[in-house]
């Protein structure tokens, strides 16, 4: 009879042991679950930011320097998602689409743009805005370096610029193809004005200006032989002076609208 004690009681104590075991084993199992989950959705949550920005770009980008950051980033991302992944094929297809996206020239830059919508502009500054949000993220967990973060800032001060300026230049040059080139002068002294007042040095920039001041002298080459071929040069220039002078005195209003419209 004692034997038969000790032997239930044993048998108890190894069920309870099991219990105590298998227990262990599935929380420690839940616990993974729990802890894969929820690395899937922060590195899914982080490649997806990172294509967002990258799509946000591709219309107006001229340039590589940033997306090249976004690219590694966003590479990187999902190369460590696939060990992550309930569905590691869907992943490696995003891999190949980015791989194939990234050897994609960039737009080239063009002075002659399409008109932006004001909902348009709004858009790209607003991503604009988080592009260098994410890049300054970036640059924090060093995956940059602050002189190369520097350069993508000022690339994406250059491409706010540009888009602020969309709308004048459409404008412009939509003026001197059609003939009238007193107003287009005033809005390309406005364009200049801007040009001039930012500190941005851009390969863009300097194209940019490079073909508004070509502009300006197509518009001015008239007036300037008229001088040379007036009987009264000095009565010409006068007026010459004049014209300039209410087209500064516009390209100042311009300017104030302008200004007040981008606050």
């Amino acid at each position: 009879m004692a034997t038969l004690q000790i032997l239930t009681i044993a048998f108890l104590m190894i069920i309870v042991v099991l219990s105590v075991v298998i227990g262990s084993r599935a929380q420690q199992k839940e616990k993974e679950l729990t802890e894969r989950r929820f690395k899937q959705l922060q590195l899914t949550n982080r490649a997806d930011r990172a294509e967002y920005h990258l799509r946000g770009l591709k219309d107006i980008n001229t340039d590589t320097i940033v997306t090249d950051v976004l690219y590694d980033y966003y590479l990187d991302t999902l190369r460590e998602l696939l060990q992550y992944s309930d569905d590691p094929e869907k992943v490696e297809v995003r891999i190949a689409k980015a791989e194939e996206d990234r050897n994609a020239l960039p737009v080239e830059f063009n002075p002659e743009p399409e008109a932006l919508s004001f909902q348009q502009k709004a858009n790209y500054k607003e991503r604009l805005t988080k592009t260098a949000k994410m890049l300054l993220y970036l640059r924090r967990r060093g995956r940059i370096s602050n002189s190369h973060y520097k350069l993508c800032y000022d690339y994406l001060r250059w491409l706010n610029l540009w888009v602020q300026l969309n709308r004048q230049m459409v404008q412009a040059n939509k003026n001197f193809n059609g003939g009238d080139l007193r107003v287009a002068q005033t809005l390309y002294g406005v364009i200049l004005s801007h040009i001039k007042s930012d500190s941005i040095e851009r390969p863009e920039k300097k194209a940019l200006q490079d073909y508004v001041m070509d502009k300006m002298k197509r518009i001015m080459q008239p007036k300037l032989d008229a001088i040379k071929d007036a009987e009264n040069p000095e009565e010409v220039l006068s007026k010459l002076i004049q014209n300039i002078e209410a087209n500064n005195d516009v390209a100042n209003m311009i300017n104030k609208q302008l200004d007040a419209d981008n606050q």
